[in-house]
């Protein structure tokens, strides 16, 4: 079933938001780059994550719990199977108790991203303008200095290139002071191919956050994304 399909699907359903795993399934669909990452259904699934390898990155996964930080979703830097199953029982007790009645599908596990940038791509339906795509660093450059800008989507990789460099901290991005340079190239690519996604799905799509999204010297890799779908 092709995106849009089930996109409308939820939509019929009365979904409001999809879950982190839906979410990624969407962007693979459209040959967005994610992190190595596994479902898991409960705590007696923990060997799927074999593959994925030790330390990674834990989070729950539902479609009523967004912020996932707020509730205690997210946990960084689990070490080991019996680590991951005590986890996963916590984390699933602290949402019965935060956020009642949410929905849990299971659980995602991906792989622990070091030494690279933090970024954010974004998208929204402007009443005015139609589909919008977003670019800017993440962390506190965009909650603290509001680091973004804007464009019509789609853009092509040439136009999201120009998004990357119109941001104040740009020079960030290529190396400054010994930081390792950004694969601007890979990151326009990704931009654009997000834009021509997020333009598709518009019917269907109210806003769409790709945070964080990591940018190193050699690849690209998207390891959150929420997708808030139209209510008609």
């Amino acid at each position: 079933m092709g995106a849009p399909s089930l996109l409308e699907k939820y939509i019929e359903e009365g979904r409001r938001f999809l879950s982190l795993s839906e979410s990624l399934e969407v962007l693979k669909l459209y040959g967005l780059p994610v992190v190595r990452y596994a479902f898991l259904r409960g705590p007696e699934d923990v060997q799927a994550a074999e593959e994925i390898g030790y330390p990674l990155v834990l989070k729950l996964d539902s479609p009523d719990i967004t912020h996932k930080t707020e509730v205690g979703g997210v946990k960084v830097g689990v070490s080991s199977p019996e680590e991951l199953k005590r986890s996963m029982e916590e984390m699933l007790q602290a949402a019965r108790s935060r956020a009642p009645g949410a929905r849990v599908k299971g659980f995602v596990v991906q792989e622990l991203v070091k030494n690279a940038h933090e970024v954010i791509i974004g998208g929204l339906n402007d009443m005015q303008f139609g589909p919008v795509i977003a670019f800017g660093l993440g962390g506190i450059f965009v909650e603290v200095l509001k680091d973004v800008v804007f464009e019509l989507a789609p853009v092509s990789v040439d136009e999201a290139l120009r998004m990357v460099q119109r941001i104040k901290g740009y020079r960030l991005l290529e190396g400054y002071r010994g930081l390792e340079k950004a694969n601007l190239e890979l990151l326009a690519e990704t931009i654009s191919k997000a834009s021509v996604m997020f333009s598709e799905l518009s019917p269907y799509v109210e806003e769409m956050d790709l945070n964080p999204t990591f940018v190193s010297s050699s690849w690209v890799k998207i390891a959150d994304a929420r997708f808030k779908l139209r209510t008609s």
